[in-house]
């Protein structure tokens, strides 16, 4: 997480556009880190499980947070910029496209964490957890592309590998959690 808070405060190209630009950038750079937080920090599924794991309630919390820098930023970008508007179109360029699409899939995210939703889904074919992790694992993708695309807060080579590499170590972890949970449920159910 350090070195992302590094990543955002090497020279951004945003303070030439101004400090409102620039804080909206933040703002979205801080929806980033709580998403990022949620993905690396493990989930207690379970009241007494050990280590230092995230309780559902601070995951929902967190995640909720996120949501709401998301939305702030996407908004505030918009009634800053009224010109952003017509990028909400199918000809908008592709790193507004993925931001939106992040947004939708966060939002996604969201809502169907809550308790009725999970439940239903529960008894999908995929399963809640299956679900969320492909959406996670979307998520995650579109922000790169939003980021990296964009240039404002990864504007140099060095800064988009830097995040290659941690959104690699966080898709490997996922799936790696998942496969560890998969395996778990097995084990319970023999």
């Amino acid at each position: 997480m350090g070195l992302l808070v590094l990543i955002a405060f090497l020279p951004p190209t945003t303070p030439w556009a101004g400090t409102l630009i620039f804080c909206l950038t933040l703002i979205g750079y801080g929806a980033v880190l709580a998403t990022l937080y949620l993905f690396v920090s493990p989930l207690r599924l379970r009241r007494f499980m050990p280590g230092g794991a995230l309780p559902l309630t601070e995951h929902r919390r967190i995640g909720t947070a996120a949501l709401f820098l998301a939305l702030l930023h996407s908004i505030g970008y918009l009634v800053t910029e009224p010109a952003t508007l017509r990028e909400l179109s199918p000809s908008a360029p592709l790193f507004m496209l993925a931001g939106l699409t992040a947004l939708i899939i966060l939002l996604l995210l969201s809502v169907t964490s809550r308790h009725d939703p999970r439940l239903r889904l529960a008894r999908s074919r995929w399963g809640f957890r299956g679900l969320h992790l492909i959406l996670s694992m979307m998520l995650l993708l579109l922000m790169s592309v939003h980021i990296g695309a964009a240039g404002l807060a990864l504007d140099t080579v060095w800064k988009n590998a830097l995040w290659a590499l941690l959104a690699a170590l966080v898709m490997a972890g996922l799936l790696r959690r998942a496969q560890h949970a998969k395996s778990g449920a097995k084990a319970g159910t023999e």
